[in-house]
């Protein structure tokens, strides 16, 4: 629909053109009770080709309920040669979903990108492909058996999420890879991702770092505290965990299964990501301080989180700051990735916790030194 009245003409300006896609009635769908709009949604490909945009690299596609974090996005893209036939996107975190679909389909409500070559060929042959897939059920299927037709393969980014699991999604958020967030996926079903919000609510408090330091949002950083033994955890913008013991990082860094399966049934019980385990028991799970707000200085940032929801007998740490310079990811950074570092400061005051978040040394291991 058109932007409504109450928009003013400068909101008007700055608003892309309302384009109506063409009738697709011709087209057969004999997937049983499936939505015909697939056919809709994935002729989109060749009719936003169509309209003959200059300067395009690339074209990107979302469901409706995507959120996309545009810097990151680029900064993404960017690693990639625009010129050759590109498909990048992701799949399932649900292992069945990913079966009944295929792995190597990018999921459209984790969005995807096709190169600008690659859009060409692809709306010029997508009218024949739909004709001989209307057996499919969405609109992300048909441009993969498209796309596969033409010999091209997902190139797999972890940065975008299908999010096919519902209730809280704290453990994936705060074990996001090493990698910049570019898309997150169904959060009209999970559970806000900031306790005592709303959703939406929750959503604008993360962008409030993201604004700050798109590409180190939900980094994840872990650093010991030989003092206590302690095992932090930071996931920068979102949250810091203490565990109360010596965790080896190939733990620290796995996902914390306190999400539930996208449907029920022993099917679709098993996820397509590293899990570990997640206590019944909240005092024997990490101590989690989430973010609460931020502060600059030039490239230094102050991030700070807060504890919340603390029914146990921690009582040692009540706040804690983190230190970090906003985070500039060069081409080999994004190409060979590595994990940052970070160490326990001294405390400037009682019950807070002040770390430094670092490039790691050339040959740095990440433990707890004795």
């Amino acid at each position: 629909m058109p932007p409504n009245s109450t928009f003013s003409e400068s909101d008007h300006f700055s608003l892309p053109p309302i384009c109506i896609s063409g009738d697709t009635s011709r087209f057969p769908y004999t997937f049983r009770n499936g939505p015909r709009s697939a056919i809709r949604v994935a002729r989109l490909v060749s009719e936003i080709v169509a309209l003959n945009y200059t300067n395009v690299k690339w074209f990107v596609f979302g469901d409706d309920d995507t959120v996309f974090f545009p810097e990151n996005l680029v900064k993404t893209l960017s690693k990639y040669d625009d010129s050759l036939w590109y498909y990048i996107g992701t799949n399932s975190e649900n292992f069945q979903q990913n079966k009944e679909f295929s792995f190597d389909m990018a999921f459209g409500g984790a969005g995807f990108a096709i190169s600008y070559p690659l859009a060409n060929v692809l709306a010029k042959h997508l009218d024949s492909c739909l004709d001989r897939y209307p057996h499919l059920y969405g609109s992300d299927g048909r441009i993969y058996a498209c796309l596969a037709e033409l010999g091209v393969t997902l190139t797999h980014e972890p940065g975008f999420h299908q999010m096919d699991v519902r209730g809280n999604i704290f453990g994936l958020l705060a074990t996001h890879p090493i990698r910049p967030l570019v898309s997150l996926h169904h959060l009209d079903v999970t559970e806000p991702i900031f306790p005592k919000m709303a959703s939406v609510e929750a959503l604008q408090h993360l962008l409030e770092a993201t604004k700050v330091d798109s590409q180190r949002i939900l980094q994840q950083t872990v650093c010991y505290d030989r003092w206590f033994s302690w095992t932090i955890s930071v996931s920068w913008g979102y949250a810091v965990q203490i565990f109360g013991i010596n965790v080896f990082l190939p733990d620290a860094v796995r996902t914390q299964e306190t999400n539930t399966a996208w449907k029920k049934g022993p099917l679709y019980a098993n996820h397509n990501f590293d899990p570990a385990g997640y206590h019944p028991d909240p005092c024997k799970r990490p101590v989690v301080f989430f973010f609460d707000r931020i502060t600059t200085s030039g490239d230094g940032i102050t991030s700070i989180y807060k504890i919340m929801n603390n029914n146990c007998t921690f009582d040692k740490i009540e706040e804690i700051i983190v230190f970090s310079k906003k985070l500039y990811l060069d081409i080999k950074q994004l190409l060979a990735p590595r994990r940052q570092c970070c160490d326990v400061l001294p405390s400037s005051a009682d019950k807070v916790m002040e770390i430094g978040i670092r490039e790691c040394g050339r040959e740095e291991l990440i433990y707890m030194h004795p």
